[in-house]
């Protein structure tokens, strides 16, 4: 899987880091994290991803400690995930979760903003689908709905 990141933009992202320890992911200074090339801030669609992961695993009966094992990630990732869109997720963690989704990898790296955005009409369908969702113990007709009809947008682009 490619990233699509030029020198540039990695150059950039050393200037912006300055004299601070380094570490994985943006800088904790970086204000508003915004995706530069098509001006969406990437928390925008990570709110959905957070839900549609959430969804996904209570939709399976699942709790999150069974969907970390299965992904083979930390339970603290999925918490994340699902509750902390400011924050970037671990690629492997995305990819791992696609497997387990059984879902292309590409499209759920878009929805946690870790590649550039290439489908406004994902990121439509992602913010509707968020909008539509709320927590709570038992999928509703409602999430039910918005949920199916989410999967089938993600299936439709990855389609095309």
């Amino acid at each position: 899987m490619k990233l699509n990141r030029t020198k540039d933009w990695f150059a950039r992202r050393i200037d912006l880091e300055g004299d601070v320890e380094v570490g994985a992911g943006t800088p904790p200074h970086f204000p508003d994290q915004v995706a530069e090339h098509a001006n969406i801030k990437p928390v925008d669609t990570r709110i959905a991803f957070g839900t549609f992961v959430a969804l996904w695993r209570r939709n399976q009966g699942w709790d999150v400690v069974k969907l970390a094992e299965a992904a083979g990630v930390n339970p603290e990732e999925i918490l994340e995930i699902e509750h902390t869109p400011q924050a970037e997720p671990e690629p492997n963690a995305v990819f791992r979760l696609a497997k387990v989704f059984n879902m292309p990898a590409k499209i759920l790296m878009e929805l946690a903003g870790l590649i550039e955005p290439r489908t406004p009409q994902l990121r439509e369908a992602a913010v509707r689908f968020a909008a539509r969702s709320e927590s709570v113990a038992e999928l509703n007709p409602q999430e039910r709905e918005a949920f199916e009809a989410f999967v089938s947008a993600i299936a439709e682009t990855a389609g095309k």
